[in-house]
């Protein structure tokens, strides 16, 4: 089957200050590691995105929030924080990128793919319900889920975000509902922005247990991912059962990010995704998408995105040279962290 990319060039005039981390230059790098895939391994497909319409946007958003930032674009751009800014296309790249998610979604829901990238920016998952946050506009993710429900032919959503910051606008969107099950792996959030995410947020009312939390210490690296994956992402999708797997996918846990201070390898990025395959394959039919968040070393998403490529096509992931050693207290550490997350959850879940 034919490996099927959202895309549109106008995410990459979406432009904040001078020197911002965020830049267009995240896409150039995502498109090098695309055209680095030879094609006679796999062919690939890019689809063109129409713009979300307000009524999918504002499930999600307040209308009085999106409005601000049409009219800061339509002034040629304004702050929203000191480091989230927009310029002119700002407005129309952040419906086109969620836009691109319901596209995803559409594509496999109707069997043109069992799997789907959406390399889009801005990224989304910090967004909140009235304000941009952390380089975020729209939540494309949550918007992609809300409108998996709302067609109401699958209606267990599985999210997990491995950005290594906590992804707190996704987890608010869905923190009251049992419709949506989120997972997130990041860095702790005492020594790394938003400063959320920790193992007591569980959700609230029916969504309680419904948000799950596995923070982890600065320079964790690829075991103690694989540890929190084996003892609780995997169990817990065991025992919720999703019909549908979507997944933030930040590239800055890995130890040469200057944003972050995690110590996952591209071997271990690589491995990430291969195994949240696994769990779609095994309760979704293989329905996942994959979302485009953070990641700030060029190189690395490069090399990245031809490991998530490579997977989605079903042909051999390179191998590239890339080591990290990780000591053992954060080994420990996670072991710590999985007893308490345990320990909480028991009674909770579903």
């Amino acid at each position: 089957m034919v490996t099927k990319i959202v895309y549109d060039d106008i995410f990459r005039l979406h432009e904040m200050t001078p020197g911002h981390p965020e830049s267009p230059l995240r896409l150039n790098a995502a498109m090098h590691g695309i055209q680095a895939i030879k094609p006679t391994d796999t062919e690939i497909e890019f689809l063109k995105p129409e713009p979300a319409e307000l009524r999918e946007v504002c499930q999600i958003h307040e209308e009085k929030y999106i409005e601000e930032i049409r009219n800061k674009s339509d002034k040629g751009g304004g702050f929203f924080t000191l480091d989230t800014t927009s310029n002119r296309h700002t407005y129309m790249a952040s419906l086109l990128a969620a836009g691109g998610g319901i596209l995803a979604i559409d594509e496999i829901t109707r069997g043109s793919a069992n799997n789907v990238f959406v390399l889009c920016r801005p990224p989304g998952h910090h967004a909140e319900f009235n304000r941009a946050f952390g380089f975020c506009f729209m939540n494309n993710i949550a918007i992609a889920a809300k409108h998996i429900l709302n067609e109401k032919k699958y209606g267990r959503v599985l999210i997990v975000d491995y950005d290594a910051h906590h992804g707190n606008g996704t987890q608010n969107a869905f923190y009251r509902s049992k419709e949506v099950l989120y997972i997130g792996l990041h860095q702790d959030g005492r020594t790394l922005f938003p400063g959320t995410g920790f193992v007591e947020e569980i959700g609230e009312g029916e969504g309680k247990g419904y948000t799950v939390n596995i923070p982890m210490m600065p320079s964790a690296g690829d075991k103690s991912f694989e540890t929190a994956f084996e003892q609780i992402v995997q169990p817990v999708a065991e025992s919720y059962k999703p019909d549908f797997v979507l997944v933030s996918t930040g590239f800055d846990g890995h130890h040469q990010d200057p944003l972050a201070g995690l110590g996952l390898t591209i071997k271990g990025i690589a491995s990430l995704n291969n195994s949240l395959m696994k769990i779609a394959e095994m309760y979704a039919d293989g329905r996942i998408a994959f979302f485009l968040e953070g990641g700030y070393n060029l190189e690395v998403i490069k090399r990245a995105t031809q490991n998530l490529i490579e997977e989605l096509a079903g042909i051999q992931v390179k191998e590239f040279s890339d080591k990290f050693h990780e000591k053992e207290k954060h080994k420990d550490y996670i072991k710590t962290t999985v007893k308490e997350i345990e320990e909480i959850l028991i009674g909770t879940l579903f």
